[in-house]
């Protein structure tokens, strides 16, 4: 004999099985040179190596939370400033239905908010990075330059 809960639990895993696993896959490739010497710009031309950097992240809701879609609950809803089309919870006649919250699509929010988070924190070291290592002095090639500059 079966009861509604166990039919209702047995839909629920019905549903999770059919229901697609979501995750998203982001991979970074950054180049960096390196410098064998030399001394004129042509050798420092020829002689730099490319040396390519791949991170690969995944995010799935093991590391990732679904996102809030509508307002948070201490957020009180306030008719929006013109050309603001974030939801507000007003409108101009009132207030506006909560939104459905959870769901797949609250998941994949999740997923790109919190690979934009990763994708601004890896870019913002590759760049500090990158101007702990520039030389301080400056190269041969830009002292030509300079000096083209100024005899002109």
């Amino acid at each position: 004999m079966s009861t509604s809960n166990d039919t209702a639990a047995a839909a629920d895993a019905d549903a999770a099985k059919s229901t697609p696993r979501l995750f998203m896959h982001v991979q970074y490739k950054v180049p960096s040179f390196t410098d064998d010497g030399g001394s004129s710009a042509e050798e420092l031309h020829t002689q730099k190596q490319a040396i390519v950097t791949t991170t690969k992240q995944l995010f799935d809701a093991s590391n990732c939370p679904a996102a809030i879609v509508g307002l948070h609950p201490s957020v009180e809803a306030v008719k929006p400033d013109p050309g603001d089309y974030s939801y507000s919870g007003m409108h101009d006649h009132g207030p506006l239905p909560p939104p459905k919250e959870g769901g797949q699509f609250a998941q994949i929010i999740g997923f790109v908010n919190a690979a934009k988070n990763a994708s601004d924190a890896y870019l913002s070291d590759v760049i500090e990075k990158e101007k702990a290592d520039a030389p301080l002095v400056p190269s041969d090639s830009m002292k030509q330059h300079n000096k083209r500059k100024k005899i002109q």
